[in-house]
């Protein structure tokens, strides 16, 4: 019990940690006049998946691969299955052309990426670094494509802003430690494998933020950031959060948790594809998209 409280306040302090550091960077930006879509492409996208990355260098520092793996797709799974199959469910959403035209294909290229890099059940620094450079390239050609944007107008410097930069990383830290540490605990003392602790339990904490934000934007008709906020963070997670972690160690998996799991994010990202050709994912499909999840999460179980 003692370890699931640990886990919950660390969880707590991961997201908190994030907001504000998110919240801060945006802030400095603005302070150097950067534009909006720049703002939006780097901080916000980097600022979302920063509570997975920065559990799975703390799982790689304490020689955990397997949490790594399990929070990269449980999240993945989580955000197209619940996060997009919840929000679509609840309100249908409409798929820009921006969205099928430059989102999609980084997601289901950085899903061939992942399974590529996995055919031998570890992924060597590498390979990690050709993953970095793959979304490095996007981001590169996605800004290259807006170099012409507007500047925003400056803000002046606050230097409560600064504070909770800091804050936000102190906390990042603290909860991603303690994160990590309990989450071995849980596993130990469930007697169950590190992979599908971090596939539950991981996953689904870090995911909290692309989930509510995806069902509220959806709400809101702000259908861009809905399907935006999960394309972009899947995509982090399979190229930056991956490659990240190999630079630190090699990223191990067991056979039996991948090969159970991985088709299933293969399978959601290219079904994800094929119903934004209609340029609308519908109730039904929200429903498909969820159960799907639903029935990946018994069969592992």
């Amino acid at each position: 019990m003692l370890q699931f409280l640990i886990f919950v306040f660390s969880l707590s302090a991961l997201l908190l940690g994030a907001k504000l550091l998110t919240n801060s960077a945006r802030h400095i930006a603005k302070v150097a006049g950067v534009s909006e879509f720049v703002i939006g492409a780097t901080v916000v996208a980097f600022g979302t998946s920063m509570p997975e990355l920065a559990s799975s260098i703390f799982a790689m520092l304490s020689g955990h691969p397997g949490l790594v793996v399990g929070n990269v797709i449980g999240s993945n799974v989580a955000n197209i299955g619940l996060a997009l199959g919840l929000a679509s469910l609840l309100f249908p959403i409409y798929v820009s052309r921006r969205i099928t035209d430059t989102d999609i294909p980084l997601l289901l290229a950085s899903a061939i990426a992942t399974l590529v890099v996995f055919i031998d059940l570890q992924v060597t620094w590498v390979e990690g670094i050709a993953l970095i450079l793959m979304y490095l390239a996007f981001i590169n050609h996605e800004l290259g494509q807006h170099r012409n944007s507007e500047r925003t107008a400056r803000e002046k410097l606050d230097l409560k802003q600064v504070a909770g930069f800091f804050l936000g990383m102190a906390l990042l830290y603290l909860g991603a430690k303690y994160l990590v540490s309990s989450a071995l605990a849980i596993s130990q003392d469930m007697n169950i494998s590190e992979s599908l602790i971090a596939f539950f339990l991981v996953a689904l904490g870090t995911s909290l933020p692309e989930i509510a934000t995806s069902v509220m934007a959806a709400r809101s008709g702000r259908y861009e950031i809905a399907m935006g906020n999960v394309l972009g963070s899947n995509s982090f997670n399979s190229l930056i959060i991956l490659g990240t972690s190999s630079l630190f160690a090699t990223v191990t998996v067991e056979s039996d948790f991948l090969f159970s799991t991985l088709p299933a994010m293969i399978l959601l990202s290219f079904l994800l594809g094929f119903m934004s050709l209609n340029n609308t994912i519908t109730r039904l499909e929200g429903i498909l998209l969820f159960l799907i999840y639903c029935l990946l999460a018994i069969n592992i179980i």
